[in-house]
């Protein structure tokens, strides 16, 4: 019999439910969650590879007056992120689609997003060691979809003027910024993320707008620290309800 964890945060208000075995969230999801901007009413945001759901079940949490929608293509991860939507009390504002991010289009969600992000597969496909837990191998490496695929997808899935956003590894921003060139995509900003201050990068933050160039802006970095993780500080911008 599968067993699970079950963390909270907020105060206790928010508890996420996740295998105590298999793929396990990481800061990244918090980190991503902190930096998406003011969310207007009625916003559509889109999360590809929601995973146990972490990143709808925090929106969902700051932006009530949103319409949030995860796609996860494995069936026990995407099972356990409607159960934290349902234990979150979410329902009315987050949905769950267990499906290939591949064969999402607006038809089938609706319509289009304001927002896509995604905490996407960060190792490149035969590269480093594959992870003989399938779960955990197909969230870390591109298997099931790659960086290119990705920033394709969120073209087609984006309004006018809409923003797509992904944490990913420093050394693969190039990946990032050649992937959207080949789309509607404009760079918007980086920033890069820290784990302490005399520590190189580990992550960056990307954020790009559909058929909107402007010149890329370098924000100022973000340094982690086992206070503010511990606090949940990196998520002050949360407008709680």
């Amino acid at each position: 019999m599968e067993k699970y964890t079950t963390d909270r945060f907020f105060g206790g208000k928010l508890s996420v439910l996740q295998p105590t075995k298999g793929y396990r969230y990481s800061m990244d999801p918090f980190v991503l969650c902190s930096q998406v901007p003011p969310v207007c009413s009625g916003d559509r945001i889109l999360d590809v590879g929601c995973g146990c759901g972490i990143i709808p079940v925090i929106l969902g949490y700051c932006f009530p007056q949103s319409h949030i929608t995860g796609v996860e293509i494995q069936n026990k991860l995407a099972e356990i992120a409607l159960k934290n939507i349902i234990n979150n009390k979410l329902a009315q504002t987050v949905s769950i689609i267990n499906e290939d991010i591949k064969h999402i289009n607006p038809e089938s969600t609706n319509g289009p997003f304001d927002l896509i992000l995604s905490n996407p597969p960060y190792k490149k496909q035969n590269t480093g060691r594959l992870n003989p837990d399938l779960q955990k191998a197909i969230a870390r490496h591109e298997i099931t979809i790659n960086i290119q695929s990705l920033a394709a997808k969120a073209e087609t899935l984006l309004r006018h003027k809409g923003r797509f956003m992904i944490i990913f590894p420093s050394e693969r921003l190039i990946d990032i910024e050649q992937a959207v060139q080949a789309t509607s995509i404009y760079p918007e900003w980086i920033r890069y993320i820290h784990t302490g201050q005399k520590k190189i990068p580990k992550r960056v933050i990307f954020s790009g707008r559909k058929n909107i160039a402007a010149r890329r802006r370098i924000l100022p970095p973000i340094y982690l620290s086992s206070e503010n993780i511990a606090n949940m500080d990196i998520l002050s911008n949360c407008i709680n309800p």
